[in-house]
């Protein structure tokens, strides 16, 4: 939640603006921003706008992320890494939320730059949807899809 005023000749009109991240904890999530004048409504319409927004996100093993990220998001920088099974999530606040919204459970994560929530959350979730596959990656070689898992995953995918 924060405020947020539009000036008016009026005078200045104050409203609350609400940032709400979902997700069915099984690879899919999305997130919405919402505003009104009183906080309920900011959060139901953010909630609406983030049920709308819902989009799949593709996890190693069921767990994790398929490998090693790095993305810049305007002032953000991304450094997301896989962990082990048990690791858990080492991540600033907006980062863990959209993790756990989503279904991944062990990751580290660093943001550089800009900590703002709202690119945060943009950022993260663009990072998600940019990693690549198994999948993709043997398409783009060429390759069979069980040569690129042996390479990259030891033959798990």
């Amino acid at each position: 939640m924060r405020r947020v005023a539009r000036s008016t000749k009026g005078g200045k009109v104050r409203s609350l603006a609400a940032l709400v991240v979902v997700g069915n904890g099984n690879g899919v999530g999305g997130f919405g921003e919402g505003r009104a004048v009183d906080s309920a409504q900011a959060v139901a319409k953010a909630t609406a706008a983030a049920t709308k927004n819902m989009m799949p996100v593709s996890r190693f093993q069921q767990r994790t992320v398929f490998g090693d990220i790095v993305h810049r998001f305007n002032q953000s920088r991304f450094d997301i890494k896989t962990a082990p099974p048990g690791f858990g999530i080492v991540a600033n606040n907006p980062i863990h939320e959209i993790c756990r919204c989503v279904g991944i459970r062990d990751l580290s994560a660093k943001v550089r730059g800009s900590q703002n929530p709202l690119n945060v959350v943009k950022g993260m979730f663009e990072a998600l949807q940019l990693q690549k596959t198994p999948v993709e990656i043997s398409q783009a070689r060429g390759r069979k899809l069980v040569d690129i898992a042996d390479a990259y995953y030891g033959g798990k995918v």
